[in-house]
């Protein structure tokens, strides 16, 4: 159950680049939503909204999945072992969003060749929490760079490291924790403190892969200063998302971040690679040439992982 061997990663990442996600089809993240919202609302008709709600929460979501996983493997394994070496693969295939990062990009990139800034608005709207409405072209470019640096962490990297980790159990909790944080993990009236235990959870549990994220980047270009990259991205609200972000901006000398409106507000951020110049569209694909070339080069290592456990156990 904790382990997964190279053939079932091989498997889930095909299944992610050729399938990504079927719209309409059962999904870890939408069972991780309609779970969150019925344990929300109980929750907090009995305790209300506090930092102690908000650990029941995560407990909560969490254990349910687990414990439904674990439920369906053991059945499985009773009734025939391929079934659960199966089961193992939909999960983690459930888990990696490679093909979906690059279509949501794709859509983006769309419009603006066109010259459809309002469709590549809404496009865009579709990827990123900040206010696009009044987007130029230069910031559109902006925003898809920095949606696809941050989503190579989020994505790609965390659950394939998590499965290395724990196999597809760890994959699983991963998802379901980084889905929880997206759901209620925010700074608002609402969730400022029912979220705070969902948030440092998924800030914890993506910081070795958000740091292994620049270090794919710094294979492909040893040219780039790690040492830049990390004073960079600790200017960041979140401690995990500026290393794609200024690791990107560094790679394809482009200026990123910076100020962002949400909600009507202005929000200033810090700025990657301030000598870099303006994001333009060419830059959005090349960005998607990035993401491809770093996800290559951290799947041969998990690939390589998985086959020194296998090695090793056997042995």
């Amino acid at each position: 159950m904790w382990r997964i061997d190279p053939l079932q990663l091989s498997i889930a990442v095909l299944l992610d680049l050729l399938l990504g996600d079927p719209r309409g089809w059962p999904h870890v993240a939408r069972v991780t939503g309609a779970l969150s919202a019925r344990f929300e609302s109980w929750i907090t008709l009995t305790i209300g909204r506090t930092v102690f709600s908000g650990a029941l929460l995560w407990v909560a979501v969490c254990g349910a999945m687990l414990c439904g996983y674990a439920i369906l493997y053991l059945l499985m394994l009773n009734l025939s072992p391929m079934l659960s070496w199966w089961l193992a693969i939909i999960v983690l295939y459930q888990t990696i969003a490679a093909r979906d990062l690059h279509r949501h990009v794709r859509e983006v990139i769309r419009p603006l060749s066109a010259g459809n800034l309002p469709l590549a608005r809404q496009k865009l709207a579709m990827i990123v929490g900040r206010d696009t409405e009044k987007l130029d072209e230069a910031d559109i470019n902006r925003a898809g760079i920095e949606s696809a640096a941050e989503s190579i962490t989020d994505g790609i990297f965390a659950p394939l490291f998590w499965t290395l980790i724990a196999g597809a159990p760890g994959a699983l909790l991963y998802r379901v924790s980084n889905t929880l944080d997206s759901m209620v993990g925010h700074r608002d009236a609402k969730y400022e403190r029912m979220g705070k235990v969902s948030a440092l959870i998924d800030d914890l549990l993506s910081w070795i892969p958000a740091r292994l994220t620049a270090l794919m980047f710094w294979f492909w270009r040893p040219s780039l200063h790690l040492s830049v990259v990390a004073r960079e991205a600790r200017s960041h609200a979140s401690p995990n998302a500026g290393w794609g972000e200024s690791a990107m901006a560094h790679v394809m000398n482009v200026r990123l971040g910076g100020d962002n409106w949400y909600q009507g507000d202005r929000v200033s951020g810090p700025v990657f690679n301030p000598a870099g110049r303006s994001a333009q569209l060419p830059d959005l694909e090349n960005a998607l040439g990035w993401m491809w070339k770093t996800t290559g080069l951290f799947f041969i290592l998990c690939l390589v992982g998985t086959c020194l456990r296998k090695y090793y156990h056997v042995n």
